[in-house]
């Protein structure tokens, strides 16, 4: 129960309208939370976002059109307040991985019990990031076993992806609009990339790319 934390706003979105249904369901059961708004869209989510500044969106990876994880990049770009849970039927480490790497603040399953998926909420609503309980060990695992084999880079797919196009010479317009990402998303992960490759200029970033495989 979050009785205790006042009322929290949330939008959902899923493709899969007796999904989306359920989930909204079982959180308008809750005394502490207040749907505001359902979409089946990442681009009508976003919108919802927009107008109603949700204090948790809870979103599906995979669906018609946009994805979660542009939504996620979006939604973090744009509303850094709004807390981002991820709801997903992928399992998978590098999957999770990206989808933390690009925002969100939670990571769950589709087939998570009622009770985590409050316990969830609380969390992230506390500032805290939260990996499903069945998902943490192999996760971390993974990850240990990655920074130990990982010698060139500590950036994201997506970061990797842009740095390579600003190495090519595309502004930050162009790079917007070839990945279907906001300049405002585009201009976040150039000021990611910069903070954990210390390189500011597009010649010290050819050579950072080049001294570590990334071209």
């Amino acid at each position: 129960m979050l009785t205790d934390m006042g009322h929290i706003s949330v939008v959902l979105v899923d493709d899969h309208e007796i999904l989306l249904d359920g989930i909204a369901s079982i959180l308008g059961d809750q005394p502490g939370i207040r749907i505001v708004g359902k979409a089946s869209s990442a681009e009508a989510a976003e919108a919802l976002v927009e107008q109603f500044h949700p204090d948790v969106l809870i979103t599906d990876v995979s669906m018609g059109g946009r994805s979660g994880l542009w939504l996620t990049e979006e939604v973090r770009a744009r509303f850094p307040l709004t807390r981002i849970i991820v709801l997903s039927m992928h399992d998978g480490v590098q999957h999770i991985h990206s989808l933390l790497e690009a925002g969100a603040d939670g990571y769950l399953l589709k087939s998570v019990k009622q009770e985590e998926l409050l316990q969830a909420i609380s969390k992230v609503m506390a500032g805290e990031q939260y990996l499903q309980q069945s998902l943490a060990p192999s996760y971390a695992r993974a990850l240990r076993q990655q920074q130990d084999a990982e010698q060139q880079s500590t950036l994201s797919p997506r970061e990797i992806e842009i740095l390579r196009l600003v190495v090519q010479g595309h502004s930050t317009a162009e790079i917007s609009a070839r990945l279907y990402l906001s300049e405002m998303t585009v201009k976040t992960h150039r000021k990611n990339i910069g903070r954990k490759t210390g390189a500011k200029t597009p010649l010290s970033l050819a050579r950072y790319a080049g001294d570590n495989g990334l071209m």
